[in-house]
């Protein structure tokens, strides 16, 4: 295109609207993480753009474009401190989207505004990969793709359902490459590209430290935590406890686990009796725990099972959703307890009031058996006035002692630490166990589905003869939390916890049948295709007979798979069978012909006016 062509080149409105759509699908999805006066800010830029387009006006001058430019990087230099990271180079890409349609004036502009708009696509995936996600994406690169469509038609002739039905062909024939490379590209461990850090900033899951208050604000979260299936019957919910992390250290108020030195040998549990198999498809949660039911007695490839029956990952924080097989057991033969264990999981903290030692040593002088402590300790949890709430009174310096005389009212961590340093006042050995408990069982895939509500602390009592022992405080004041899960709803302080019907045990309405086929095929779409890594690669290769499983073999099966479709897709696009040929075509091909026996020669990329000059 000519230079004066350019200078008066004027899209028509369709392409104005059209450029327009192609930017809001593009950032729609990452307009709600820019602070609102960005959001807004992007909205006037494109709509002044748009006004001027409609108008056949040129856009706004350098000068102008450049203030704008430099305001835009002042802005999120002053909200995230950086322009790199996800969040910053998001919101970054985004403003710039929309500047360079501010200074739209040329077709090459509109092509580059394209490829932007791919590219902008391609970034969600850093923040959402679900399915609903992707089934956003393939519209939005669609009507993209229709944009572009529209734009390649100079004379703007072509209707916009043919654009749209073109559009839809072209991202057709290029499913079968895409299938081709997504099931036979050599995968690697883990993730394809490392993210940057502040990809994992909003993961949510059990800390490893424990203090009042952590749990109950992760039980006002429904988000997904994990999903576990099982090989045989589903355990009921009373023995739905999922173990994470486990403390037996405390200063009084915030408990930490037990260091573990590095020259520790590998622990090796003596389950009794049989097992029960799962497999748990754990969300990104930033920590080392890997959630199994109470208690796992398998040591996984590329995680370590403790002497305290926590599972922990050794190749760092979980950072991706991963997936894995585990056994757990109810018994196992403890009989003796190493003294060094004995002696950290009887230590009081220094601080330890009068009155929370007074009230054990009184239960002790009553019936020195352990079994007896335990039960006296349990019923005065549920004879005294003592209140289960997600949204306590703040306590002082001494939480245990101001819980138990004061206020009475806490969680799930308040009752489990309270418990705890009363048993050890006792002279029991006793810890600290947080996990989940419950699980939402979805009758439509026929597995558990455990949210973060469902966060929970309980203890564990050393007995002679028996090894460790499970005892929840809290079902001795709230025993429906053993059978129903929290309704996260937002509490006034010291107000009662509400508990929800399991979905068995109910008449489910029509949208949360709804809600269980989504939450059901997203199970499947993350188990099939966001965890389609190299293991479920090799089953599959597998079991279409390949043999050669290295990736040197896998990239040679790729290459012939990639050249086959495209022959297909070739033959396909350009056989068509019964098609006449245009008359005028066959003439003027039957002239070059001619011209070219007297020695003029049309090139190949010549039309018929550019070869009559």
């Amino acid at each position: 295109m000519s230079a004066a062509a350019i200078h008066h080149w004027h899209p028509r409105r369709a392409l104005w609207w059209g450029l327009a759509l192609m930017l809001l699908l593009a950032a729609g999805p990452h307009l709600p993480r820019l602070p609102l006066p960005a959001t807004l800010a992007w909205f006037l830029v494109v709509g002044w753009r748009l006004h001027l387009g409609l108008r056949q006006r040129p856009p706004p001058g350098g000068w102008t474009r450049l203030l704008l430019l430099l305001l835009a990087t002042a802005a999120l230099l002053a909200q995230f401190g950086t322009l790199l990271g996800r969040e910053a180079g998001s919101a970054l890409l985004v403003l710039l989207l929309a500047l360079k349609f501010l200074e739209l004036k040329n077709p090459r502009d509109v092509s580059l505004l394209v490829f932007l708009a791919y590219f902008l696509l391609s970034v969600q995936l850093l923040f959402d990969q679900s399915m609903a996600s992707a089934l956003y994406l393939t519209v939005a690169a669609l009507v993209i793709t229709a944009v572009w469509v529209e734009f390649s038609d100079p004379a703007g002739q072509r209707p916009l359902d043919r654009s749209l039905r073109l559009a839809g062909v072209m991202l057709l024939q290029a499913l079968p490459l895409m299938l081709i490379l997504f099931l036979l590209f050599p995968r690697i461990p883990g993730p394809l590209w490392n993210l940057p850090r502040d990809a994992h900033g909003g993961v949510t899951g059990l800390s490893n430290e424990m203090e009042p208050g952590r749990i109950s604000s992760l039980a006002q979260s429904d988000a997904v935590a994990f999903r576990v299936t099982f090989d045989g019957e589903i355990p009921p919910p009373a023995l739905r406890y999922w173990r994470g992390p486990v403390f037996e250290h405390t200063d009084g108020r915030r408990w930490t686990p037990a260091e573990v030195p590095r020259d520790a040998g590998d622990f090796i549990p003596r389950p009794l009796g049989a097992g029960l198999t799962h497999q748990v498809t754990l969300e990104p949660h930033g920590e080392h725990s890997l959630l199994a039911l109470d208690r796992p007695a398998t040591t996984l490839p590329g995680a370590r099972l403790q002497a305290d029956y926590q599972l922990l990952r050794n190749a760092g924080p979980v950072r991706d959703r991963i997936r894995y097989q585990v056994t757990s057991h109810a018994r196992f033969d403890e009989r003796d307890l190493e003294p060094a264990r004995l002696e950290r999981t009887r230590r009081l903290p220094a601080a330890t009031s009068p009155r929370v030692r007074a009230l054990a040593d009184a239960w002790r002088g009553q019936d020195n058996d352990p079994r007896r402590i335990i039960e006296r300790a349990l019923r005065h949890f549920h004879e005294q006035p003592f209140v289960y709430t997600l949204n306590p009174p703040l306590l002082s310096r001494d939480p245990v002692d101001e819980f138990l005389f004061e206020t009475r009212r806490g969680f799930c961590e308040h009752y489990a630490a309270a418990f705890t340093v009363l048993m050890r006042a006792a002279g029991l050995p006793a810890r600290v166990v947080t996990g989940y408990l419950g699980g939402e069982l979805n009758p439509i895939g026929e597995y558990l589905v455990v949210r973060q509500s469902d966060a929970h602390a309980w203890a564990e009592v050393w007995l002679e003869g028996e090894g460790w022992r499970r005892v929840d405080p809290t079902a001795a004041v709230a025993p429906q939390r053993i059978e129903r899960g929290i309704d996260p709803r937002p509490l006034r302080e010291g107000e009662a916890v509400d508990f929800r019907l399991p979905v068995d045990g109910r008449v489910l309405s029509g949208l949360e049948r709804l809600r269980l086929y989504q939450d059901a095929l997203d199970n499947r779409w993350n188990q099939w295709v966001l965890g389609y890594g190299p293991s479920r690669q090799r089953e599959l290769l597998q079991g279409l007979g390949f043999t050669d499983l290295s990736w040197q073999g896998i990239a040679r099966l790729l290459a012939l798979a990639v050249i086959t479709a495209m022959v297909l897709v070739a033959l396909l696009v350009l056989y068509r069978p019964g098609r006449r040929p245009d008359p005028v075509q066959k003439l003027y091909d039957h002239f070059c012909r001619k011209l070219a026996r007297q020695g003029i020669r049309r090139r190949a990329q010549e039309g018929p006016q550019d070869a009559s000059r």
